[in-house]
């Protein structure tokens, strides 16, 4: 009987503390909902990494303290080890708060009359971190509770690591990652013990305990090491060897590598940004573009930008936006791969490409490079002189102007504009309907992260993906968009790769140290850019020289303004394990004609090779002579309503153009010509080409002075064989000239129609008004 009385005593104790424990935990739950957790976002600083996990630059947090987050798994054992140790070694077994700890902080406190040791546990001490507060008996209620919520809320490894990354190590330092980085210049896990100790005393006394103050922080290591040492925490020999350890009284600066990928990437909305750039490579390219920038100072080009990109993977090896970024008198914080300026002649390869692609021409291909005009825009080469016929391949690698305009104008400005919208060119694609021919020499906005991008896709067979930044970035572009035909990118390498150019500096002539690679170069009008652009299977470098604020400089070009950095930086890149560019299973050869680039014809005797598109390239047999019947003595020309029964010949005649002619006979270069037409031919011929009036445009309004009798200059280009054209204004005879002979004349005020006609009875006409200023 008396043993039932005592288990039902202690039944009842045992139901009487199960309730109290749950009326405990059910008032706890009820609290935790009533008052949260505060949020603890303090936001921690922003850190871009390289692809090889190397810090490469850091920002301070948005409230201006360096707090590196640092994961569990960063943070060596020791450390961790040695903090739970001095700080509260029963952390791993109490639920926020240690009794006994309390209990014996109070027993000493109450025995001395003053508070001589705490019971705060590590998360007690978090507690206070999220929420500070005056030291008092409400705010030490307040860290209890707030320390049992965060054990309900998260586990120890999670509690612990929230606490070392936001310790105080002085000034604006939080977290043992920060601190160790700024005041031994190393990460967590690469600590020494005397340095583990030194990071375990200083959140104590922060102020005062600080490698700037060496003394006390010296005597607290020590302290501590041999009291850890008691402990087990380090061996013997650790604790000897810590005590008689050095270090640098200073702080480290953190590092600032890549600082315009750094902005730019900063704002990402993650403080870890891993980022595709090679550490070894980026500072290479770093200290070789200041070097290079240098000597051109002397010549008032201050500045240039690198890009450089991994043609496998798109990704950016190295980004430098400037020489200097904190040349502020430079303006070195200028991002020189995202600014927008003119291209230049960098586009070229992209339009030729269009144009294999849609069969205009062929690399053989002969056109003429003779001063034209384009409803008033009249194109000029870079070296003001024009070369009569080039083949496109000339013409390309020349980068002759007249050439690539007339191309431009088959293929049509829009669809250029599509093809380079498709290929990231933003500013194209914002503004296409404001851009006319002159964009093929430079008349539009361009970066040097698009031309980058779009020399990648050269080297791609045409695919273009946008260029990665980063290592763990999602939404990759792993299709691409095809921009031009494997055949077609083909080609353009090959004329690329050539090396009898103008934009080929004189000292890399004979040099062994010229790099096996691709590449273009522009000069934007007024010389205000330099461009040098290259690629191989591996890599594609851009290269951009010059001004930020525009300032154009008479020196400033890109054959030597660009291209020799470019062939500095491949020779510092990797060699390749891909062999060079082969011929794609699009591609063909054949022979064509030397004179036309175009498919032999019987009289067609001197052939060279080219590469082709087959179906697509042109396929016209040759027309560079025609068959002209002329008397035996080969002055006059016949037609077949004139052609006598007897007496004459067939004879064949090169076949120019008009404004070959037109030019041969401005130049006063000898050519075949067509003898004069029979005078007694009574239906002249009113086909073919008529002339074709280059002097003024029609539509145009001329502005001249009032009063004085300014004249305007008439001038035609004619086909071959034409030797007499007539002027005409409003109908009423002017003048006569020979083909290509300049007229000058001057017209009243108004509106007026300007007509040309040839000794074959074609003409041509145009209207033009004169306004009197």
């Amino acid at each position: 009987m008396i043993g039932l009385t005592k288990r039902s005593k202690v039944t009842k104790r045992l139901t009487v503390v199960l309730l109290s424990f749950l009326f405990s935990l059910l008032v706890f739950i009820i609290a935790d909902l009533l008052f949260p957790l505060p949020d603890f976002n303090k936001g921690y600083s922003t850190i871009i990494y390289s692809s090889e996990n190397t810090i490469i630059h850091c920002f301070l947090s948005q409230d201006d303290k360096w707090r590196i987050r640092a994961d569990y798994e960063e943070i060596s054992g020791e450390l961790a080890q040695t903090i739970i140790s001095k700080e509260d070694q029963y952390f791993y077994y109490h639920p926020g708060i240690n009794p006994i700890a309390v209990f014996r902080a109070a027993f000493n406190n109450i025995l001395k009359g003053r508070r001589t040791s705490g019971a705060s546990t590590i998360t007690m001490q978090l507690a206070r971190i999220m929420q500070p507060a005056d030291r008092n008996f409400k705010s030490k209620l307040r860290e209890v509770f707030r320390a049992l919520q965060l054990e309900w809320h998260f586990s120890k490894k999670e509690i612990l690591t929230m606490y070392l990354n936001h310790l105080p190590y002085g000034g604006n330092i939080e977290g043992v990652k920060s601190a160790s980085l700024i005041y031994f210049n190393q990460l967590p896990k690469e600590l020494s013990p005397a340095q583990i100790v030194m990071l375990t005393v200083i959140p104590n006394n922060p102020n005062n305990l600080i490698p700037g103050k060496r003394s006390a922080l010296i005597m607290k290591r020590n302290y501590w090491l041999l009291k850890l040492g008691h402990k087990g925490i380090f061996s013997k020999q650790e604790v000897e060897d810590a005590l008689v350890e050095g270090f640098e009284s200073k702080r480290f600066i953190l590092p600032k590598a890549a600082p315009h990928l750094s902005y730019r990437l900063k704002n990402s909305g993650n403080d870890r940004i891993y980022t595709s750039l090679k550490i070894e490579l980026q500072s290479k390219v770093e200290a070789l573009l200041a070097n290079y920038v240098r000597p051109l100072r002397s010549l008032q080009i201050t500045n240039a930008a690198v890009l450089i990109v991994d043609n496998h993977t798109r990704k950016v090896l190295a980004y430098a936006g400037s020489a200097g970024f904190d040349e502020e008198i430079y303006s070195g914080q200028v991002d020189g791969v995202r600014a927008l300026r003119s291209p230049g002649s960098t586009l070229k390869p992209a339009l030729y490409l269009l144009g294999f692609d849609k069969g205009l021409i062929s690399p053989k291909t002969v056109v003429t490079d003779v001063p034209v005009n384009f409803g008033g825009y009249r194109p000029e080469n870079y070296d003001e002189t024009y070369r009569g016929q080039v083949t496109i391949e000339q013409a390309l690698s020349l980068s002759l102007n007249v050439p690539a305009v007339e191309l431009l104008d088959q293929i049509g400005v829009g669809v250029m504009n599509q093809t380079l919208a498709n290929a990231g060119f933003n500013w194209i694609r914002v503004n296409s309907k404001r851009t006319g021919l002159s964009m093929i020499l430079g008349g539009c906005g361009t970066s040097l992260e698009e031309l980058t991008g779009l020399y990648s896709a050269l080297a791609n067979k045409g695919i273009w993906k946008k260029l990665q930044f980063t290592d763990h970035f999602g939404n990759v572009d792993t299709l691409g968009k095809r921009i031009g035909s494997p055949a077609g990118t083909y080609m353009i390498t090959q004329i690329l790769t050539e090396l009898k150019r103008p934009d080929l500096p004189n000292e890399y002539l004979e040099s062994a140290k010229l790099p096996r690679i691709a590449w273009k170069t522009g000069t934007s009008y007024g010389r205000k850019d330099a461009w040098a652009i290259g690629y191989n299977a591996d890599f594609t470098v851009g290269v951009w020289t010059g001004n930020f604020d525009g300032q154009g400089v008479p020196e400033l070009n890109g054959s030597d303004c660009a291209v020799p950095l470019l062939f500095m930086i491949f020779n510092q890149l990797p060699a390749g394990k891909d062999e060079w560019f082969t011929s794609t299973p699009d591609a063909d050869f054949r022979l064509v004609c030397s004179i036309t680039g175009m498919p032999a014809d019987t009289f067609c005797h001197n052939l060279v090779m080219e590469t082709f598109i087959p179906g697509i390239s042109p396929s016209q047999r040759c027309n560079h002579q025609k068959k002209v019947f002329t008397n035996a003595a080969g002055t006059i020309s016949y037609c077949n309503e004139c052609l006598p029964e007897t007496g004459y010949k067939a004879t064949f005649y090169p076949n120019y153009t008009p404004e070959l002619i037109s030019y041969y006979e401005d130049m006063l270069i000898p050519y075949k010509k067509i003898p004069e037409h029979n005078p007694e031919c009574t239906a002249l011929n009113q086909n073919g080409i008529g002339p074709v009036i280059t002097s003024l445009t029609d539509g145009a309004e001329y502005l001249v002075f009032a009063g004085k009798k300014q004249q305007l200059m008439l001038k035609s280009s004619c086909a071959n064989g034409t030797t007499q054209v007539y002027w005409y204004i409003d109908t009423k005879f002017c003048k006569k000239a020979k083909p290509g002979e300049p007229v000058y004349i001057v017209a009243e005020k108004g509106n007026h129609i300007l007509t040309c006609s040839d000794d074959r009875g074609r003409s041509s006409s145009i209207r033009f008004t004169v306004t009197p200023i």
